[in-house]
């Protein structure tokens, strides 16, 4: 009953105002109520969770909500939104979404089709005019680019750019970012560049802005004040990357695949619209339905995290079988995520400032798994590679040992012996080596904290079949 109440008054409060978030505790001022002892309990543990691992990955600030009947109950802000000059993060900073941006555009891309602006399975060509694709490509459709079956290469997510500095014209970006890798319609490839055509695309169609237009017919109507496809100079967090270092502000030259910037409480407004018997006027049911229905198989790294991915959203079915959907993002110096499960009405967002949050958001996706009463979901399987790398770092010093400890001891080992422990040592020294020069490794992302160790255990071992390969003979 309590739950119902919140919702009511949640959604008064919707339709009178936007209010500001608070800086600690509760957003939307959320009713006493709903701060029940269960919920005490939950947010109490939740929260030692998040201050252990910030301070174990080295993660700056994040903020963090929770959805539960279609309203918030909860929500806090952690650590720093600027640790150089102690500025403390707050529940209404302003973050990068980065690719939650998808789900957002792909809520604008149905409304333009069930308002008769976007024909999500005709050719994208009937639009366009600024570029054109391949002929290859010629039957790539909206809805190929919605659920990344296009064939579209991921395109290049280094293409960042200052504020204040030109930046390329998007027909001219696409035009260099654009590859097609797979045939049209034949299976799911993950892709920035799909999207930033279908933002093109989007433009070419209705003759409008993407960022205009996503505002009035998303955006506002679903009160996400703050939010904008457009850069802000509203004062934000600082950004930091996989070593954290400070992150200057940037733009992409699209802004549909990763350009949204918004605060917790416009990403949980956009959160809340897609649960079951949310109030909104942007869309119908059944095309929020649509947008939530698996359309394409994810394979790859991705399928390890999703089971499918529909229009703008990954899928998954939990362990007692109600479906979930999904995003994150992942940019220089920020990440975010949005967890929902719509026939419950339950829901997480978390937010951070920080590009090494990846194991952050998988302990608090797995913590409030249980809090569901299901098996961890999916993203939480980047927990896995911090078990297999606790693992191989300690392989790894034991190898080390017992070869310096061979080599040490001597003995009679065959020239094809020697040579194979040689080449595997030179592997093995030089792969860190090459690896801490690199910007970004998907390893770093998943393993902020550990990848310097594992590192150091590679080199070691390799120490140790090197001294193996070197050491002579021991003579009788």
């Amino acid at each position: 009953m309590r739950k119902v109440v919140i919702a009511t008054a949640f959604l008064a409060l919707v339709n009178a105002a936007t209010p500001p978030m608070t800086q600690e505790g509760a957003a939307f001022a959320i009713p006493p109520e709903a701060f029940e002892e269960d919920i005490h309990d939950r947010t109490d543990r939740l929260t030692s969770i998040v201050q252990a691992r910030m301070a174990a990955d080295g993660v700056a600030g994040a903020v963090v909500v929770l959805i539960e009947n279609g309203a918030p109950v909860w929500s806090r802000a952690f650590g720093m939104a600027d640790p150089a000059v102690g500025r403390p993060m707050t529940t209404d900073a302003l973050f990068r979404g980065e690719s939650i941006s998808k789900p957002v555009t792909a809520w604008g891309a149905m409304r333009l089709a069930e308002t008769g602006q976007l024909e999500l399975d005709a050719p994208i060509t009937r639009c366009l005019t600024r570029w054109q694709p391949p002929d290859a490509a010629s039957g790539i459709t909206p809805r190929m680019l919605l659920n990344h079956s296009a064939g579209i290469g991921l395109g290049d997510f280094t293409a960042r750019f200052p504020p204040e500095a030109p930046s390329p014209a998007l027909p001219d970006h696409i035009a260099q970012d654009f590859t097609l890798i797979a045939p049209p319609g034949g299976g799911f490839s993950y892709s920035d560049a799909g999207y930033n055509l279908l933002e093109l695309v989007i433009e070419e169609c209705t003759g409008e802005d993407f960022s205009a237009l996503m505002a009035r017919e998303v955006l506002k109507p679903l009160g996400m004040a703050q939010a904008s496809f457009d850069w802000s100079v509203a004062l934000m967090p600082v950004g930091h990357d996989l070593r954290g270092q400070p992150v200057a502000p940037y733009v992409y030259p699209g802004r549909a695949s990763g350009g949204l910037v918004a605060t917790a409480e416009d990403i949980t407004r956009f959160a809340m619209a897609g649960l079951a018997g949310a109030e909104q006027t942007v869309l119908s049911p059944e095309a929020v339905a649509n947008l939530h229905r698996p359309e394409v198989a994810v394979g790859g790294l991705f399928g390890f995290a999703a089971q499918g991915y529909g229009l703008g959203h990954f899928t998954e079915t939990l362990s007692d079988g109600r479906a979930a959907v999904w995003h994150g993002g992942q940019g220089y110096g920020w990440m975010s995520h949005m967890h929902l499960v719509p026939e419950t009405g339950d829901g997480i967002v978390i937010l951070s400032n920080s590009q090494r949050a990846w194991p952050l958001f998988a302990a608090i996706l797995r913590d409030w798994s249980g809090s569901l009463g299901v098996a961890p979901v999916g993203m939480a399987r980047v927990l896995w590679a911090e078990r297999a790398a606790r693992g191989a770092i300690a392989l790894g010093f034991s190898v080390a040992a017992l070869g310096l400890w061979g080599a040490y001891r001597g003995g009679r080992r065959s020239t094809l012996v020697r040579s194979a422990a040689g080449a595997v040592a030179a592997v093995l020294i030089l792969w860190p080596l090459w690896a801490a020069a690199q910007n970004y490794l998907f390893l770093f992302s998943i393993l902020p904290g550990l990848w310097p160790w594992l590192g150091a255990a590679l080199a070691l071992t390799g120490l140790g079949l090197l001294a193996i390969a070197l050491t002579p003979e021991r003579q009788k």
